[in-house]
């Protein structure tokens, strides 16, 4: 997945209503941004002109006029900033923004309603890195080989720009990578001499002991905070903790979730609540920015979470903990055994627009190196262009970027599943199920074995 963020206390959450939605009503994204951008709008909008201005040979001929493009919110104002630059650099070409809801399940069902219905916009769609294959073999997003050159392509990290291929053809193109990894409040680590935990009975037993202490001034103070709700997040932290277990999700063509690892991985998700009490009892509904919002607000110890997280976590604006939290990879059973799942953002061009080559130049522009830098940067996400991750200048001022590469080194991506979103949804309820104390696990991996019967790993 990509971030699935639900606005709160802390983030506004920017979603839109269904009706909305699928009339793809839009605001375009104005100038009063990129007036506060200063001194630096020249050089940035003659890199937007640039990044505009190359196509492949034989590539359809250059097209003018308005794109919409779909994505997630940006908190950080980045990419309003990134689309003011390109507007003001391609005049003929404006592009405004339309906002998604902020968890993907909702994303992937409003798309869904719309393309199967023949909808020409928005012209580019920002997709979660499952939704690819399904959508190309339904024919709503259009094949992109013919303008992504070799020398373009080579510029990504090849696993992932393959998830956007389907059937040996290219349909999405990487808008950022990311990971589920721990968060940590690097002061009360110290302040309580610990470090970081890389075993679940670590994670445990620190997240208990400062959650007693810290208690005694702080009521609302949390061990550990996770995404219960019933979304993909749960499936991809059964698939992390299962990893963690020693235990994989599929077997040949088959997905295998009723296993002891299996097992172990939902009774300790289950725990967290109930028995060692480590996570809050609304769990089961939490998503990813209502962690979030524990941990800006100092009533959480440990999180897990995405990468777009460091950078609120850290904010001096949003934040009441700023330069108090770091991110590690995820504990395991053992030292070192630990996995996140991969996620991440792909833009594909939807099949219907009328302007794909105008389209594609967006893309192009959004995922060149030096907006990607801007995006790392300013957004805290993680560019799938192998010149960005290794970009020195962006590392120090980036500190986030300085853990990834070690948590990157251990992650796993969820098995490539037939029409993934489908079946992520028929597991996410017994799930969540558990999680709100209504089913045992027994019951639970009983009923995720029996949804997944007939779902077959490509």
């Amino acid at each position: 997945m990509g971030s699935e963020t639900e606005g709160n206390e802390i983030i506004s959450d920017g979603g839109i209503g269904r009706r909305k939605f699928l009339g793809f009503g839009v605001a375009a994204v104005g100038g009063a941004v990129l007036a506060a951008c200063g001194s630096g709008t020249s050089s940035s909008t003659t890199t937007a002109a640039a990044a505009a201005g190359t196509t492949t040979s034989g590539a359809p001929a250059r097209q003018t006029g308005p794109i919409v493009i779909a994505g997630p919110q940006d908190n950080s104002g980045t990419t309003t900033i990134l689309i003011n630059q390109w507007n003001n650099a391609n005049p003929e070409t404006p592009v405004t923004f339309q906002t998604i809801p902020p968890v993907t399940n909702d994303v992937y069902n409003q798309y869904v309603t719309a393309l199967a219905g023949g909808a020409s916009t928005p012209d580019i769609l920002t997709m979660d890195v499952t939704y690819p294959g399904t959508f190309a073999a339904a024919g709503w997003v259009a094949p992109l080989d013919q303008y992504a050159s070799a020398a373009f392509q080579s510029a990504f990290i090849p696993t992932a720009l393959n998830i956007g291929k389907y059937k040996g053809k290219l349909y999405a193109i990487p808008q950022s990578i990311d990971v589920g990894q721990l968060y940590y409040r690097t002061d009360l680590l110290t302040k309580y001499n610990e470090t970081v935990p890389t075993t679940y009975a670590e994670l445990v037993r620190i997240s208990q002991k400062i959650q007693t202490a810290e208690r005694a001034t702080n009521p609302n103070f949390w061990g550990y905070v996770w995404e219960g709700a019933q979304i993909e997040a749960i499936v991809d932290e059964f698939c992390e903790y299962t990893w963690g277990y020693g235990g994989e999700i599929s077997s040949g063509s088959k997905v295998t979730l009723n296993t002891p690892a299996g097992n172990k991985s939902l009774q300790f998700l289950y725990d967290t609540v109930y028995t060692t009490k480590i996570s809050p009892p609304g769990t089961s509904t939490m998503k990813p920015n209502d962690a979030l919002v524990l941990m800006q607000n100092g009533n959480a110890l440990f999180m897990r979470n995405w990468t777009y997280a460091y950078t609120l976590a850290n904010s001096p604006t949003q934040s009441k903990v700023p330069g108090k939290v770091n991110n590690a990879p995820l504990p395991g059973l053992t030292n070192g055994s630990g996995h996140g799942c991969t996620g991440g953002w792909m833009y594909s061009i939807n099949a219907k627009s009328a302007r794909p080559e105008a389209a594609w130049r967006v893309i192009q522009y959004l995922t060149s190196q030096a907006q990607q830098i801007q995006l790392t940067s300013g957004a805290g996400l993680l560019s799938a262009r192998k010149d960005v991750q290794t970009d020195t200048q962006l590392v120090l001022k980036s500190p986030n970027l300085k853990n990834l590469p070690t948590i990157l080194a251990s992650a796993k991506a969820r098995p490539s599943i037939q029409n993934y979103p489908a079946v992520s949804a028929t597991l996410q309820a017994p799930l969540n199920s558990v999680m709100a104390n209504q089913s045992s696990v027994s019951a639970g991996l009983a009923a995720m074995q029996a949804a997944v019967a007939s779902a077959v790993v490509a």
